[in-house]
């Protein structure tokens, strides 16, 4: 499985440096602008601040061990979805992708499209974009990286290199600017009287999505070189540089700015860039986000469609997702469609309620992509494993309960929306596997 080809029409092309590109270029996003405010906001005061990243991080750094375990055992594109399926079967796997396809993947592409869209207007005021004007940017982005996707996985994956890099530059500028800046008594200003250790249980799920986005790497699993070796060493690589990043930054934002002012900002970042750099600070953190959404923006075109290209190859989905360029040798017709759905998204505005929906859907099924690695471990213990996860099952298990108590701390009614959306999926399978089986029978 090492070499060029990976047996499934893609071809193997994405080396060390690129896998962990795409997973840092994935993970952060524009989310990193904006978390640590509604975090501060949540948590209280300081100390269950950090609690609050420490849980998402060790929650992050375990489910993602679980991926670099599982990656190289099935390297298939596609990735949580083949886990599931051969832990679970088809049912499961048929739920998985459908309720990501419905409520997370195109939606996801539309928001950060629109959020790139909205810093371009803030960064170039003199153009005055309004809402059409900022749909067209958005849409224009979709266009661009979705065709860089379909001429080949190096394009897009040069593209996702160049674009990580710029973002953590930008980003270690506001750290290392911040922690110059630092003041002590900025960390023990609090916005309540008591400190309330038990928020940061709450504040934790926001932190959570701050660290999602690593499976990513997963779905290119059918285009890595050498995806036993190096898809363990690119997970672990990338989600350390996350954690690492993510806690600098929020101590850079609170040493400047202050937990009070913190709390509850929007643009936390774009405020501390402010008290660091003066004037220029906000056009740096803004320019910075472009740079991250436009990254992120790629890497979700680039793994999020390999999905249903895996689901197709399985006879789970309806053949044309499964076809790749003869030239290319890309799924192209899923970016196309996940593209086109995106930008429909875009121009009708209604992606966010997906989104809502979309942040409980997708932690689940984290907690059961954990478990099927306890499953695979017992029905396929032939399985070749490069790389063991650390302290299995303990590890395990500890990732799958902490994902599980966290994501019951989401709004009641997003949890409501998210499993109304997942149980839509059960009667769409039956459905298909009738057609499908009618015309098998035809033929």
């Amino acid at each position: 499985m090492s070499g060029n080809n990976s047996g499934s029409g893609l071809k193997r092309e994405m080396g060390l440096f690129s896998a962990v590109s795409v997973l840092v270029g994935c993970v952060i996003g524009s989310g990193i602008f904006t978390t640590p405010g509604k975090i501060a906001a949540a948590a209280g005061s300081f100390g269950p601040n950090m609690l609050a990243w420490i849980l998402a991080g060790v929650c992050g750094i375990l489910c993602a061990l679980v991926y670099a375990e599982l990656a190289p055992d099935l390297p298939k594109a596609g990735g949580s979805y083949v886990y599931i399926d051969e832990a679970f079967g088809h049912g499961p796997s048929f739920m998985y992708g459908w309720s990501m396809f419905f409520g997370n993947f195109p939606a996801t592409i539309a928001m950060m499209a629109t959020a790139f869209a909205s810093n371009f207007g803030v960064l170039f005021p003199g153009l005055n974009l309004g809402v059409t004007e900022q749909r067209i940017v958005g849409t224009i982005v979709i266009i661009v990286l979705s065709l860089v996707n379909v001429f080949g996985v190096k394009s897009g994956s040069a593209v996702q290199n160049i674009f990580a890099v710029a973002k953590i530059g930008v980003l270690c500028i506001v750290i290392i600017g911040g922690i110059f800046m630092i003041r002590p008594e900025n960390f023990t200003t609090m916005t309540t009287e008591s400190v309330e250790w038990g928020s940061a249980f709450t504040a934790a799920v926001p932190a959570l999505t701050a660290f999602g986005g690593y499976y990513t790497l997963s779905y290119m699993s059918g285009e890595i070189k050498n995806p036993q070796k190096t898809l363990p060493l690119a997970t672990i690589i990338g989600m350390s540089i996350v954690i690492v990043i993510n806690m600098l930054l929020t101590i850079a934002c609170v040493g400047s700015v202050g937990f009070a002012d913190l709390a509850g900002s929007d643009t936390p970042v774009s405020a501390a860039a402010q008290v660091i750099f003066g004037g220029v600070g906000a056009s740096l953190v803004t320019f910075g986000a472009m740079i991250s959404i436009f990254g992120a923006v790629n890497g979700a075109l680039l793994g999020m469609p390999r999905v249903a290209y895996s689901m197709s190859e399985n006879k789970m989905m309806f053949p044309f997702f499964g076809k790749s360029h003869p030239k290319y040798r890309t799924p192209y017709v899923a970016i196309l469609i996940y593209a086109v759905v995106a930008i429909v998204f875009v121009w009708t505005g209604n992606f966010m309620t997906l989104l809502m929906m979309g942040t409980f859907v997708s932690r689940m099924w984290e907690v059961v992509i954990c478990l099927s690695l306890i499953v695979l471990r017992k029905k396929q213990p032939g399985l070749e494993r490069p790389f063991k996860m650390w302290g299995y099952p303990v590890t395990t298990i500890l990732a799958a309960v902490i994902t599980f108590i966290l994501v019951c701390n989401v709004d009641p009614q997003q949890i409501i929306n998210g499993l109304l959306l997942m149980l839509t999926s059960v009667p769409a399978y039956f459905i298909y596997c009738k057609v499908m089986g009618k015309k098998k029978e035809e033929q």
